[in-house]
């Protein structure tokens, strides 16, 4: 290969079995005419297609331009044709012809052409494009300027390096050579990375449109924030009617954000409400969320809603968790979901934690309430300090000290009484010895002494309830377990093969001494519900363990049944006097073995409580409990759970029934259950139906149909709702679009599940 070179700059490689006397003269006529800058190599054969190569040089960057044949039109302008491939940066276009001017950096290309500038791809019939500016025109043009949406349109202006204006335009993030939905607008304005802003926009499902919107702004790839207003949502009530949603949202620099919604509903009227949402470092977030409306049928109210953590130095951790209504007629008539709307209890708090190593500390300020008809419950601390051990060993004997102390100010209101801020101080110390096992059997004493201050008491003889008198409560528990060998075995059953088989008996002894003034104790919470006893405790746990293939594939020997019996005799029935005939008792320890613990029965047995779990396989767990009461011999309360998941499949279901054996026990008899199909892959058809009954009145109470059907590129739910509540029976109707890479029309959330 001949080379030639000449001091302006210009640098020539041609092959040397093409060199003749016209090209020579010819070239050098280009010689004597070219310019002194930019910096020009042409025209250079590519090694591997023989392609005519030319470099020009700009202090930017270089333009090179790859054709099978180039020619000069003018001293600045050239000609390309045949396999065209112009390079600048990271823009690179492709074509059959084109022309191009050093001095301006115009030029076009025609001829299938593409365009292609980092993920921004484009294919047109002719591209006019200007290198200094990095702008251009693509004429009946198609393509991607991210990775999600494809475009076309009439015109595509290039603006500059990544915005884009696009005139009589589509978009999708469908593939299909029909798409299945697309936004058709006169105008789009894009910024790549950022928003697609369209104007005079027709949302069309195959084809046919769906609505209009004058102005609409969508995210493209980097899903940044952007303000705007957000996809409207409607539905229909039965209660509410028809309901028309919409909302605008607000970024507040990089880590926070705000939504302003409205919800207005045809029967009720119109609902306003707030979000603010903050994330400024990967340790802290913090929402809140406040709902309200004047309704027309005066079951209006508001809700606040607050989560916030915050992980701080030192192992501290802020946290605060906050739901609250303005009644429980505005809970029951606009929750959205079963179980807020029936959940009579609400929650404001906001404490300060510190875990290290066994040792705990907790400042909080916590408001509850529990919702009643005529007065609501409500307990107050403002504050509570906490500090709690776990267990630290004493040195190297074998004695194990735990203890927890507080100091709370506290107070509390219902339908009897009222209080101011009480004061309360507990210091709660216990010593466990860590004794040797012997032949199996190990048995494990724990004593503790507990001195708790109140700042007042109850007392019949004022209006309030409540007397500024003090009171102390001083008292001593011993709790002794004993542990016995565990029997173990084989055993084989017909339908199920051989299992390995063990027996667990175990018996606690326990004994509270010194509550003399249960009756004049306030109970703010469960660590004053606390009466004395004299009680031991007996059970045998059965265990059934059988060899299971694991999801690595590997076999391991797990537990697939077992069954447990335990009981209670109590040597004092009468709790040191707290017990209370014919009435509700509830305190400790009456709730240490099982969650219907209410009685009004003197007895020196407890109920012999039962419990039942099979686990077959990976994905399948079923509890029965029951309580039988030896004295009435009868069954007190029994509960059912249920789960089960199996490929695609999803079973699960609760029921209880407690019987009403004593006056003044609340009878119930429920069943609630869920079915549910979906998908692994997150796409194609998906449902699941969800119901709740009561069987005691053969009252429906709620009931939720969902289904919903996902593409690669868009997917679509329809649910119904129903409630039965007494103060609200509604069905309701919701609809929901979703389309990749924008997000949901809609109001749809995901489904309450039961476990």
């Amino acid at each position: 290969m001949a080379a030639i070179s000449d001091p302006t700059g210009w640098n020539y490689s041609l092959p040397t079995a093409h060199c003749r006397l016209p090209t020579i003269l010819l070239m050098a006529f280009v010689l004597a005419l070219a310019p002194t800058n930019p910096a020009i190599s042409m025209p250079a054969q590519d090694s591997n297609k023989e392609q005519i190569r030319t470099e020009i040089k700009y202090r930017d960057g270089t333009v090179i331009l790859l054709s099978d044949s180039q020619s000069r039109i003018t001293q600045t302008r050239y000609r390309a044709e045949g396999h065209v491939k112009i390079t600048f940066q990271d823009m690179i276009a492709t074509g059959d012809e084109a022309q191009y001017d050093m001095d301006t950096r115009e030029g076009f290309i025609a001829g299938h052409v593409r365009f292609s500038q980092k993920d921004q791809w484009l294919a047109c019939s002719r591209a006019e494009f200007n290198f200094s500016s990095q702008t251009g025109t693509f004429y009946d043009a198609s393509g991607y300027t991210d990775r999600q949406f494809s475009i076309k349109g009439h015109t595509i202006l290039k603006t500059g390096p990544d915005t884009y204006t696009v005139e009589d335009s589509f978009v999708t993030s469908c593939q299909e050579k029909r798409p299945k939905w697309v936004f058709q607008a006169s105008r789009m304005d894009i910024r790549v990375d950022h928003t697609a802003r369209l104007h005079n926009t027709v949302f069309r499902i195959k084809g046919i449109p769906v609505f209009y919107a004058p102005y609409l702004v969508l995210p493209m790839e980097k899903k940044e924030r952007s303000s705007g207003f957000t996809p409207f949502h409607t539905g229909t009530s039965t209660s509410k009617g028809r309901v028309l949603s919409d909302a605008y949202y607000q970024t507040l620099g990089k880590s926070a954000d705000a939504t302003v919604y409205g919800d207005y509903f045809t029967l009720r009227g119109l609902a306003i409400g707030g979000i603010f949402r903050a994330n400024p470092n990967p340790e802290t977030h913090f929402y809140v969320e406040a709902y309200g409306i004047h309704d027309k049928l005066n079951q209006g109210g508001a809700q606040l809603t607050v989560d916030g953590v915050s992980q701080l130095k030192d192992d501290w951790r802020a946290v605060a968790r906050v739901n609250i209504t303005s009644s429980f007629t505005f809970q029951q008539a606009f929750s959205d979901t079963f179980r807020a709307a029936t959940v009579p209890q609400e929650l404001a708090a906001a404490f300060l934690t510190r875990d290290h190593d066994s040792f705990s500390t907790n400042i909080a300020f916590e408001r509850q309430e529990v919702l009643f008809p005529i007065r609501s419950l409500v307990i107050r601390k403002v504050p509570s300090v906490e500090f709690l051990s776990l267990g630290t060993p004493l040195g190297n004997s074998p004695l194990i000290l735990s203890f927890r102390t507080s100091l709370d100010g506290m107070a509390r209101t219902d339908s009897q009484m009222e209080t101011h801020f009480v004061q309360r101080l507990d210091f709660y110390p216990r010593l466990t010895l860590r004794l040797p096992e012997i032949k199996g059997f190990s048995l494990v004493p724990t004593v503790g002494v507990r001195e708790t201050y109140y700042g007042a008491q109850l007392s019949s003889d004022s209006e309030s309830g409540v007397t500024n008198s003090s009171l102390n409560r001083r008292y001593t528990d011993l709790n002794l377990e004993l542990r016995m060998p565990i029997l173990e075995g084989n055993v084989s059953f017909p339908w199920l093969g051989k299992m390995q088989h063990t027996i667990e008996p175990y018996i606690t002894y326990r004994w509270i001494h010194g509550i003399s003034d249960f009756d004049k104790t306030i109970r703010f919470d469960e660590q004053d519900a606390i009466a004395d006893t004299n009680e031991i405790e007996y059970g045998i746990v059965n265990r059934f363990f059988r060899n299971r293939t694991t999801g690595a594939g590997t076999n391991e020997n797990q537990e697939f049944m077992s069954f447990a019996l335990v009981q209670k005799y109590y040597f004092d029935p009468t709790f040191g006097g707290a017990f209370r005939p014919e009435q509700p008792n509830s305190f400790y320890p009456l709730d240490t073995v099982t969650g219907f613990y209410q009685t009004g029965t003197l007895s020196n047995l407890a109920p012999v409580s039962a419990i039942l779990q099979v686990s077959p396989q990976n994905g399948i767990h079923n509890d029965v409990r029951v309580d039988y009461d030896t004295r009435l011999q009868q069954f007190r309360d029994e509960s059912l759970s249920s789960y089960w998941h199996q490929g695609k499949f999803v079973i699960s279901g609760t029921y209880f029934r407690n019987q009403e054996l004593e006056p003044n026990m609340l009878a119930a008899n429920h069943i609630q259950g869920q079915i549910g199909y979906s998908s692994p892959r997150q796409q194609g058809f998906a449902s699941s139906f969800t119901v709740s009954y009561n069987l005691k009145t053969g009252q429906w109470l709620n009931s939720n149909t969902r289904v919903n059907y996902t593409w690669n590129c868009c997917g679509v739910a329809v649910e119904f709702d129903q409630f039965d509540l007494g103060l609200r029976i509604e069905s309701k109707f919701s609809f929901s679009f979703m389309l990749k890479g924008i997000g949901n029309f809609g109001n749809l959330k995901r489904p309450e599940s039961l476990f």
